[in-house]
């Protein structure tokens, strides 16, 4: 018998099994290594709003190099600089302009480097503007209750590679009742857009000509959530992992100012430049002495531990333990409970409301290719704390949370959400809504039961509220579509002026043609197909309109999805979009 996620009027979305044999002979799990022996030489302590740095052993004589940020225009968000290394003594106090270090220990006899490091530190200084708008705002405002917002972001990891790499995680979600959004669906292809919609409730267009990330300052200007927090009086904070191809700064130029009033950026340039790398699958997965998302993380605690008497709003999140390699989560699962039991402990689950997600799933790779790869990719985990004041002072949200669950949602709906926390008392009818998607809101209420696709603001080929059926690939129409989607990648690539940059491409082989079943009688003139291309055994995905009248589809060619890694063939050209398609003429490009 076959599981739904969501069984609805106008929507059945299947739920594979994450278990299946196909999966299992492709899946190891990987273990969870520490990325440099030996025992840390340099510990770091925290009371009453001061850090101290201890040295863990005699004989040793250690100094530390303070990160700033140091670039300008186009590379503010680029560059960092190292201060020369400045000796400390035992239990030293880190000085409070100093939010950054990476620190070496040598021998005091031969002055052998033993060890280097790195650290970050919340200090208090950054926000007293804030503080200011906390104290000004109305004597009502101030003395009730706000939740903290904490958003614990993994790339690339869907709801059945979470259940089936991170089991502890997946039992411990379950067993200490968060809300899980099973009918949750990407909305456009990758990272950008599906955080942009989830940030400022604007589609991938409208995303890119609001914020125009191509030009220097265009994302400060841009109506992110985190500056709705702030004019509330909240403090804010933003870290992510894997500086080259972080979220905002990949193809783009990143942000003019820090955006948020703590922003692990400088940090993280300095870590990845500076000390020891070991990859997996191209990424830096260990970088010095940690596994590179464990930074995000530690910043993330030090900043809910710092504030947890004020109300803050935080992201932080990872790519580089799930980017590429789809068994890797498996490496973190218990390392990520033990954050998740940190957190407990410092009461930030008492204040907090927390989104423990994903933005999609693995969109190539092997995994991808499997019979499950279309719903994998669409289908990101979506997890929701409440803390138990909240639930008990509104039972009707929990109610409504429960409800929702089974229910299709979109990153519009959490953006929705995340507007409604900043003001729990407004009604459903004067909250305001999402620009990309007028038609979501706060998951606080409930979630029409007939929703489908266009409602929630996913477009038809991310949709996965659909069943097909197959049709033969010897099927004249099969290579008619296979060969005009072909010819419309080429003209696309044409019209961008890439032809001579770009390969040509030629289509080599179709891989499965399948026919959408509408859920009532009328017959669907919409097929998902997957073809191969040559130069390069490129493999796409698309969702078509055929006309039988015609003979012709219909396409948008930037919603075509490439099921195969292609840094490594497009780095010729800066078009996002493009590079899905581009095999460069020139391989040494």
């Amino acid at each position: 018998m076959r599981n739904f996620f969501v069984d609805t009027s106008k929507c059945r979305m299947p739920a594979p099994d994450p278990f299946t044999p196909d999966v299992l002979m492709i899946y190891r799990g990987v273990p969870y290594e520490q990325c440099e022996s030996g025992k840390d030489l340099i510990k770091v302590n925290f009371k009453d709003g001061i850090y101290s740095l201890h040295m863990s052993e005699a004989n040793l004589t250690c100094c530390y190099k303070q990160i700033l940020r140091s670039g300008v225009g186009a590379n503010a968000d680029m560059e960092y600089k190292l201060l020369p290394c400045s000796n400390f003594h035992q239990d030293f106090d880190v000085p409070r302009h100093v939010d950054a270090i990476i620190t070496e220990c040598r021998r005091l006899s031969d002055k052998k480097l033993l060890q280097q490091d790195a650290f970050s530190f919340v200090q208090p200084a950054k926000h007293a503007d804030n503080l200011t708008a906390m104290n000004d705002s109305s004597s009502s405002e101030s003395t009730k209750r706000r939740p903290s917002v904490l958003l614990w972001g993994i790339d690339s990891l869907s709801r059945m590679n979470f259940q089936r790499t991170m089991p502890l995680m997946f039992k411990y979600l379950k067993e200490e009742n968060w809300f899980e959004l099973q009918g949750y669906n990407k909305m456009a292809d990758n990272t950008f857009p599906n955080l942009m919609a989830l940030l400022t409730g604007l589609n991938s267009s409208g995303s890119i000509s609001a914020c125009q990330p191509m030009n220097v300052g265009g994302l400060d200007a841009c109506p992110m959530l985190w500056k709705d927090y702030k004019n509330k009086g909240y403090i804010t904070a933003y870290g992510e992992d894997w500086s080259k191809y972080s979220t905002f700064d990949y193809m783009f130029k990143g942000f003019k100012d820090p955006p948020t009033d703590y922003y692990a950026r400088p940090l993280i340039l300095a870590v990845e430049k500076e000390l020891k790398k070991r990859y997996d699958m191209a990424l830096p997965y260990c970088v010095g002495r940690r596994h590179f998302a464990e930074y995000i993380y530690d910043f993330a605690l030090q900043f809910t531990e710092f504030y947890k008497n004020q109300s803050t709003f935080g992201m932080f999140w990872t790519n580089t333990f799930s980017h590429n390699n789809f068994a890797l989560p498996s490496s973190m699962d218990a390392k990520i409970i033990e954050y998740m039991r940190s957190l407990q402990g410092s009461g930030a689950f008492e204040e907090s409301i927390i989104l423990f997600f994903s933005d999609h799933g693995m969109r190539f790779g092997k995994l991808r290719g499997l019979e499950s790869g279309f719903l994998e990719e669409r289908m990101p985990i979506m997890y929701i704390w409440l803390p138990h004041w909240l639930r008990q002072k509104y039972p009707e949200f929990v109610h409504n949370l429960q409800l929702n669950r089974n229910r299709l949602t979109s990153p519009y709906d959490i953006y929705a959400t995340l507007k409604h926390i900043l003001e729990l008392e407004t009604p459903l009818a004067v909250l305001p809504r999402p620009e990309g998607c007028p038609n979501c809101h706060s998951l606080f209420y409930e979630l029409d039961e007939s929703r489908d696709c266009s409602d929630a603001g996913i477009d038809e080929h991310w949709c996965t509220c659909v069943d097909f059926e197959n049709v033969p690939k010897t099927d004249s129409k099969a290579k008619l579509i296979a060969q005009q989607l072909v010819e419309a990648t080429n003209n696309y690539l044409a019209a961008k002026k890439l032809i001579g940059i770009c390969h040509i491409q030629r289509l080599s082989n179709i891989e499965s043609v399948q026919k959408k079943i509408l859920t009532n009688s009328r017959q669907s003139n919409s097929y998902l197909v997957r073809y191969e291309t040559e130069p390069a055994k490129a493999l796409f995905e698309a969702t078509v309109q055929w006309y039988d009248i015609s003979q012709n589809i219909t396409i948008s060619v930037p919603s075509i999805s490439r099921m195969t890694s292609y840094n490594e063939h497009s780095m010729c050209i800066n078009d996002k979009v493009a590079k899905k398609f581009c095999i460069c003429a020139n391989q040494g490009s």
